[in-house]
């Protein structure tokens, strides 16, 4: 079994991101379980379109509860599990990404791939899952900066994230909305002066976002030779 954590600041399409390559993975025959770690806005039932009755925090306020009532197969994916968060729980601090991290290490041994989506922005709090993980996997949509500070914001972004803690990590670029020649320069740049391996970049697509809308993942529409099908071969090769 591999875990995989999906790091990323607000925005940068991370839980999408989480969804689709799961729904991918799954596709591919893999037994796959997405965990909804982001305590405080978890919307990743919303991405394939699960109303659960129990979610992780239902487990983390009562450790006594049955675990297999966290977990839901997707309605038309095999493979395809998950662990949803409540998004209309009120944020609590005695919610312990401790006991998140008990749960996943309990549960990973019934999955080839385990897929957790953090909370957005720099996850210090989650630290406890961060050394559990075997990858994580930065997702950066460099779309949002200018031009002439690309590299030096990302080289601070990838700096920070490896100041978790976490040695494996990759970057994923996704919709990079700049030109083609300043994408280029900094797939290179993250690749050869931060030394850290690129998963892939996925292009600004507005069917993701559309197929987001719809609780369904794209490779469910038939992405069979799309980019993020692409990244999950990538990632079935390299990491399961």
């Amino acid at each position: 079994m591999v875990v995989e954590g999906i790091t990323g600041l607000e925005g940068t399409g991370k839980t999408a991101l989480t969804a689709n390559i799961g729904a991918c993975l799954a596709m591919q025959g893999i037994r796959t379980l997405l965990v909804d770690a982001d305590l405080y806005f978890p919307n990743l039932g919303f991405h394939l379109g699960i109303n659960p009755k129990y979610t992780v925090h239902s487990y983390l306020k009562d450790h006594e509860m049955e675990i297999k009532w966290l977990i839901f197969p997707h309605r038309h994916i095999k493979n395809l599990y998950l662990m949803p968060g409540d998004p209309n729980e009120e944020i609590h601090r005695r919610l312990s990404f401790e006991a998140l991290t008990g749960l996943v290490e309990y549960v990973k041994e019934y999955y080839g791939v385990v897929l957790i989506d953090f909370p957005s922005g720099l996850p210090i709090a989650a630290r406890p899952l961060i050394s559990g993980l075997d990858y994580q996997i930065l997702v950066i949509d460099p779309s949002t900066v200018p031009l002439r500070n690309l590299q030096d914001w990302v080289g601070s972004i990838v700096g920070k994230f490896l100041h978790l803690g976490h040695p494996n990590l990759w970057v994923v670029l996704n919709k990079p909305l700049i030109p083609k020649k300043a994408l280029l320069s900094l797939e290179r740049f993250i690749a050869n002066e931060l030394e850290v391996p690129l998963l892939g970049t996925i292009p600004y697509d507005p069917f993701i976002l559309e197929s987001t809308y719809a609780g369904t993942p794209v490779c469910e529409w038939g992405d069979d030779l799309g980019v993020i099908t692409e990244i999950a071969y990538t990632i079935e090769e390299l990491f399961v």
